[in-house]
């Protein structure tokens, strides 16, 4: 798709859905049934976006998986009334050769590219390749106009403000749009992802040989990361291993997402299953460090102390927790929070705890009050630099559920935070 007829087709869905709008507030000013009137404008204007951002891809897609993941954080109601933004998801074709064939000729002569990409998203796409040493490697490339669609999507972006505010009027979107700016900068720049890549390997090498195999950096430059290649069992491919494969996975997923805050400073916040591997020693092999939220460690905190302190049935101190953290008002007492986060310490009361998708059903069932869900909703706040830790820890969680794995999460839940 062009930049002119990705910014067309953009363009038009703050105007429909201003129109809509609009047309819901004469129908309830002639007596309509006003909830019906912008429920119906809501939906319409949720779907058109959800399609436009499908449709562009690369930046407004990746903003739009955002939504998505900060819909997770409401009540029943309100998000249910944004779940078609969860059919956002990144699966780019390759683009030929010949686009990027320009690019890779900065690489040391004697490097054979495999001309087939093996991986694509919507700002490049990643090679196999043998280095001049024999080394077998993988070479992240950037399309030529990256920076380019990064400039027009995120002044399309701006347009889209007053409607996502209406849709989540307690989100601050001005702050999760600069959020999204500056990582997205940053993702051009791959010596950025580099810096990273090498920074997790060596703490975790160092403070936890043997949990995290994260390949080396061998070449980096704005728009070529080259790295070693990471053999191992593919995560998506991990259902139909060992019950033995798929826990000794999940316990050092669990390890490498809920530690890294406060052994590293950061986390790695693309819980993508193509970005993780079973190595033959057990190890987690970890790939794609493009998204890294940092500094990181407050929603760790606050996810952790929330188990801990709600096991020991003190609901005074989750709230004062919450309060903190500047996720709730003071309004908001104990139990309602309670009620509002629905709180399950199952996982964590107990040595080991099986996460399987009965689990993740019936947590889905646990809201005690779904037609109080609208007022609930603006009793909780949600930080935009909280959301990429937020990603990284829902998205594990995931991760564990789809392999129907057992995890000493209690032990990965005590050690993830200094007390």
């Amino acid at each position: 798709m062009s930049l002119f007829s990705r910014a067309a087709s953009l363009a038009v869905v703050p105007v429909k859905s201003g129109a809509r709008f609009a047309g819901a507030a004469t129908i309830s000013a002639f007596g309509g049934d006003k909830d019906t009137a912008y429920g119906k404008a809501t939906q319409a204007s949720v779907e058109e976006l959800t399609n436009a951002l499908a449709k562009a891809r690369g930046p407004v897609m990746k903003f739009g998986q955002l939504l998505a993941l900060f819909s997770s954080t409401l009540p029943p109601e309100q998000a249910e009334m944004l779940s078609s933004l969860t059919r956002l998801y990144e699966n780019a074709e390759p683009r030929p050769f010949k686009d990027v064939e320009e690019i890779f000729k900065r690489l040391p002569k004697g490097t054979v590219i495999d001309e087939v990409a093996v991986a694509a998203a919507s700002l490049g796409q990643v090679h196999m390749a043998t280095w001049p040493d024999g080394q077998h490697v993988a070479i992240k490339v950037q399309y030529p106009d990256a920076h380019r669609i990064v400039r027009s999507d995120l002044l399309q972006l701006r347009t889209f403000m007053p409607l996502i505010h209406r849709l989540i009027p307690t989100l601050d979107v001005k702050a999760l749009l600069q959020e999204h700016a500056d990582r997205l900068w940053d993702e051009l720049d791959y010596t950025h992802e580099a810096k990273w890549q090498e920074e997790f390997r060596l703490v975790w090498a160092a403070e936890h040989p043997g949990v995290v195999t994260i390949p080396a950096v061998i070449f980096a430059d704005s728009t070529l990361l080259v790295t070693e290649w990471l053999p191992g069992i593919p995560y998506s491919n991990l259902q139909s291993e060992s019950v033995e494969q798929r826990d000794q996975a999940a316990r050092n997923l669990a390890r490498f997402t809920l530690w890294s805050p406060k052994i590293v400073g950061a986390i790695h916040a693309d819980p993508h299953p193509g970005n993780f591997r079973l190595m033959d020693d057990g190890s987690i092999g970890v790939l794609d460090f493009g998204s890294v939220g940092h500094p990181a460690g407050d929603f760790t905190h606050l996810f952790v102390r929330t188990f801990q302190l709600a096991a020991a049935d003190d609901l005074e101190g989750v709230r004062e927790l919450w309060l903190n953290a500047g996720m709730i008002m003071n309004s908001t007492s104990a139990e309602e929070l309670a009620r509002i986060i629905s709180l399950d310490v199952t996982p964590y009361v107990q040595p080991e705890f099986h996460f399987s998708s009965n689990w993740i059903t019936e947590r889905a069932g646990d809201w005690s009050d779904p037609g109080g869900s609208l007022e609930d909703a603006g009793k909780l706040s949600f930080p935009p630099s909280l959301l990429l830790e937020h990603r990284a820890i829902t998205g594990m969680l995931a991760l564990l559920t789809s392999i129907d794995a057992t995890v000493d999460f209690q032990t990965v839940i005590d050690e993830a935070v200094n007390e």
